[in-house]
């Protein structure tokens, strides 16, 4: 028996349970494209209550945060949220993160279920002379991903908090449903949509069924990840790890190399300078065939990389993946992909594979 999030009950009588990182968690409900379906075309709600959450609050709270991650977090307004990276000496990815300020100094970080403990334990081991207490939170809270172009509509009438004015990477304190929550104008979908977290685990069912009487459907995370691949985010132990550096990944946005010193910097000035020999490349599939992690990337016969993501798109109908591959092609290029032996063919791919403002879902109000 793996570890359990307070839905469990709820996602063993409807959905399809399997082991995700040491959790039994819903894989699929109806089933997985269809699920991807709903929420590119209404709303889909995600158990995410699994996924590590941190609260670091003191004086020097913005000051450590911007020392153990590589973007700027201390510059962060009240409620306003940032994507992160924390990263080794070497320069190499630890986890991924959003961190938001929710008050002058108090900030709360949500990171990998994966690493929930390798990370407390790395932030901890860093604390030295900053004034910081650190909270855990991961097991005395729920969270909750509503995504799809109806999300809004599906949340407002169960909130007491005004979303209409709520923008991207933003928050706000309301409750819903009748339970307190956190509300930010985020997630890992590709779609607009919202991230709802609360202290009040015992609670966690009312706001889900609240929800769901209120237009949106269950998702698992087999459609979780589907939706992440097409919007071509990383997900960390496949795209992203330690032996992997943000401009490998393609992540040096959220790289802020002109800050003073933090856990990284050396090498990744050194990084930038010198260039990198791989660059993570999305790959779209022109014959019928689905790429999978590690299947090699050949051109001219020869292999220039390897996959790290692969799917089957029911959004775009066709195959795509990410994956790391050595030399630098322009979108449109020929590639092949070896699915068990057999040389598929695609085409180099801008990433994200599926946008919401290009392919007009945002448009399309259901």
């Amino acid at each position: 028996m793996g570890r359990r999030t307070p839905l469990f009950g709820f996602h063993s009588s409807h959905g399809h349970i399997g082991d995700f990182v040491g959790f039994d968690m819903p894989l699929w409900y109806e089933g997985i494209m269809p699920e991807v379906m709903n929420v590119r075309e209404r709303a889909g709600l995600f158990d995410i209550s699994h996924m590590g959450k941190v609260r670091f609050e003191g004086r020097d709270a913005g000051r450590f945060l911007d020392y153990i991650t590589t973007n700027e977090v201390s510059t962060l307004q009240p409620l306003q949220a940032r994507y992160c990276l924390l990263c080794n000496e070497g320069g190499g990815i630890v986890d991924d993160a959003i961190a938001i300020r929710l008050e002058e100094e108090r900030y709360q970080v949500v990171w990998n279920a994966v690493n929930r403990e390798k990370d407390l334990r790395w932030a901890r081991e860093h604390l030295k002379e900053f004034d910081v207490k650190v909270e855990e939170l991961s097991d005395r809270s729920f969270m909750f991903a509503l995504q799809g172009p109806i999300a809004q509509r599906v949340l407002q009438p169960l909130c007491d908090a005004d979303l209409a004015g709520l923008k991207r990477f933003r928050g706000t304190w309301g409750e819903v449903g009748g339970v307190e929550c956190l509300i930010t104008r985020t997630g890992y979908t590709g779609e607009d949509g919202f991230e709802i977290f609360s202290t009040h685990p015992e609670e966690a069912e009312r706001a889900w069924m609240a929800m769901l009487s209120s237009g949106a459907v269950p998702a698992g995370l087999g459609a979780r990840d589907v939706l992440r691949t097409e919007a071509g985010f990383p997900l960390y132990g496949h795209d992203i790890n330690e032996a992997i550096n943000p401009f490998e990944a393609r992540l040096e946005f959220a790289v802020k190399l002109e800050k003073p010193h933090f856990l990284g910097k050396d090498a990744l000035l050194k990084i930038s300078k010198e260039g990198v020999r791989r660059r993570r490349t999305g790959i779209k599939m022109v014959e019928r065939a689905i790429p999978r992690e590690e299947f090699k990337v050949l051109m001219g016969g020869k292999e220039i990389g390897q996959v790290t993501s692969g799917t089957y798109s029911p959004t775009l109908k066709t195959g795509i993946a990410m994956g790391y591959i050595n030399v630098e092609l322009a979108p449109g290029t020929e590639v092949f992909v070896d699915v068990r032996g057999r040389e598929s063919r695609g085409t180099i791919s801008e990433m994200p594979f599926y946008d919401t403002e290009r392919y007009g879902w945002k448009r399309r109000q259901a």
